[in-house]
C-alpha cells in the first residue's frame, strides 16, 4: 500500500501551508518595525501572536473535533488562516496586524490538530502506515517554515513585506478550493464519531503521558522558535552577517530540522526509549541555544551550533507525536491527545519567543537573556524523566494485553 494518497498528501500540504505562515515572519520582522515603527518586545508579539489561539484553544479544539470530525476542522483551518494572512496585507499599524496573525493562529490550531487526526485515521488498519505518515507530519513545521524563508528575501525584496502576505493568502486560498474539491461530501466518513464530551474530560483528559510529552514539546518549541526568530536579526547585528545571509542561516537550521524528524525511527528502533530522546534533546538544546547567544565566541562556531540545535532538536517533534498513537485509544482520543500536545508546544513558543527579548532589553542584551534558555531545557529534562515511568507501564500493558502476555498470565 503507498503511504501517500490524495487526501493525506492534501493534510500534509496544509500543515507546510500552515507552518508557513510563521516562518513568513522572521525574514520579515526588520521591515515591519521600519514600516509600522514597533519595538523589539512588540516584533515579538507579532512573531508569535499565531500561536496565542493554540495557546488557549489546542484542547478545547481537540474535544471539538472528536465531536465534529477532524476533516471540518482542516477546511475551517485553511479559511482562517487566508482570511488571517489577508487581513495582515491591509494591516495599517501594529496591533491590527496582531490580530490578524490572532485569526491566523485560530486556523492553524484548527489544522495542525486536525491533520495528524486525519494521518492516523486514515491508516489505522495499518500501523507502519501510520508511523511512516505521523513521521512525515512531523516535518511541517521545519518544511514549510524553511521554504518560506527561502523564498521570503526574493518576494520582499521585489513586494514589500504586505507582498509576502498577500501571496501566502493566494496559496492557502488555492488549496482550500482543492480540499473542498476532494472531500466534498467526504466530510462524515473522515472523521471520528461524535462522542460525549464527559467522557474524555474525566477519563481521558487528565492521563499523564500526552502532558507530560506536551510539557517536553513546549520547552522545545520556546527554545527552537527562539532561535528561529531571532536569529535573523541577532546574526546581523552581533554576527556580521548580511540581512540576506542571516536569512539563509536561519532557513538552513530550520531545514535542518527535518533531518532530525526522520531519524527519530532509526533510534527508536535500535531501543533507545523514548524518553531518553526526549532528555537527550532538552539538554543538547539547552546548551548549544546558550551558546549560540553567547558573545566573545567565533560567529561561525555560533552559527554551527545554532544550525545543529535546530537539525538535532527534530527528534522531539518526531518522538512525541509518534508517541500518541501508543497511549490513545481511539481515533477520538488521539484528536485530544493532540490538542494537548499544540497547546503546549503554542504556549511555549507564544511565551518564549517574546519573553527572551524581554528580558535582553531589560538586563541589557542578549547575553542576560541567553539564561532562559538552559532554565527551560532543564524543565523539559524534568519531564521527560518523569515521562520514563509512563513508557515503562505503558510497555508493560501492552506485553500484558498480547496473546503471549494473557497466556502467560493463565499460566
Amino acid at each position: 500500500m503507498k503511504t501517500l494518497d490524495s487526501r493525506t498528501a492534501l493534510a500534509l500540504l496544509a500543515g507546510c501551508l500552515a507552518s508557513a505562515q510563521v516562518g513568513k515572519v522572521p525574514p520579515a520582522l526588520a521591515a515591519i518595525r521600519d514600516q509600522l515603527g514597533v519595538g523589539l518586545i512588540h516584533a515579538g508579539w507579532i512573531a508569535t501572536a499565531i500561536n496565542a489561539a493554540a495557546a488557549m484553544l489546542g484542547v478545547l479544539v481537540g474535544l471539538a473535533l472528536a465531536r465534529i470530525g477532524a476533516q471540518r476542522g482542516l477546511l475551517a483551518g485553511l479559511l482562517f488562516l487566508g482570511l488571517g494572512s489577508a487581513l495582515g496585507a491591509a494591516a495599517a499599524d501594529g496591533m491590527t496586524l496582531i490580530a490578524a496573525r490572532a485569526c491566523e493562529g485560530a486556523g492553524f490550531v484548527l489544522l495542525v490538530v486536525a491533520a495528524p487526526s486525519l494521518l492516523a485515521t486514515a491508516a489505522a488498519d495499518n500501523p507502519a502506515r501510520r508511523r511512516r505518515l505521523l513521521t512525515l507530519w512531523s516535518c511541517y513545521m521545519p518544511a514549510g517554515m524553511g521554504l518560506m524563508m527561502a523564498v521570503a528575501p526574493y518576494i520582499l525584496e521585489h513586494h514589500g513585506w504586505r507582498g509576502l502576505w498577500s501571496a501566502n493568502a493566494f496559496a492557502i486560498a488555492a488549496c482550500l478550493l482543492l480540499a473542498l474539491a476532494l472531500h466534498r461530501g467526504a466530510e462524515r466518513a473522515s472523521g471520528p464519531r461524535p462522542v460525549p464530551v464527559a467522557m474524555f474530560t474525566r477519563a481521558r483528559l487528565v492521563q499523564p503521558a500526552p502532558w507530560l510529552m506536551g510539557v517536553c514539546f513546549g520547552c522545545y518549541a520556546a527554545i527552537w522558535f527562539m532561535i528561529a526568530t531571532w536569529l535573523p536579526s541577532f546574526a546581523v547585528e552581533h554576527m556580521g552577517y548580511t540581512r540576506d545571509g542571516a536569512t539563509w542561516l536561519t532557513a538552513l537550521a530550520v531545514g535542518g530540522n527535518i533531518l532530525g524528524n526522520l531519524t527519530t525511527d532509526f533510534w527508536l528502533a535500535r531501543g533507545v526509549p523514548r524518553w531518553a530522546l526526549l532528555a537527550g534533546v532538552m539538554i543538547m538544546m539547552g546548551a548549544f541555544g546558550w551558546f549560540v547567544f553567547t558573545s566573545g565566541y567565533d560567529p561561525v562556531l555560533r552559527s554551527v551550533a545554532a544550525v545543529f540545535a535546530c537539525s538535532a532538536g527534530g527528534l522531539l517533534p518526531a518522538a512525541t507525536m509518534g508517541g500518541i498513537p501508543l497511549v490513545a485509544r481511539t481515533p477520538s482520543d488521539i484528536a485530544i491527545a493532540n490538542g494537548i500536545l499544540m497547546q503546549c508546544s503554542n504556549i511555549g513558543t507564544f511565551v518564549g519567543v517574546p519573553a527572551i527579548a524581554a528580558l535582553a532589553s531589560t538586563l541589557g542584551g542578549w547575553g542576560g537573556g541567553r539564561w532562559l534558555i538552559p532554565v527551560l531545557a532543564g524543565i523539559g529534562a524534568l519531564a521527560a524523566w518523569a515521562f520514563r515511568g509512563v513508557e515503562r507501564q505503558s510497555a508493560e500493558d501492552s506485553v500484558r494485553e498480547s496473546p503471549a502476555g494473557m497466556l502467560a498470565e493463565q499460566t
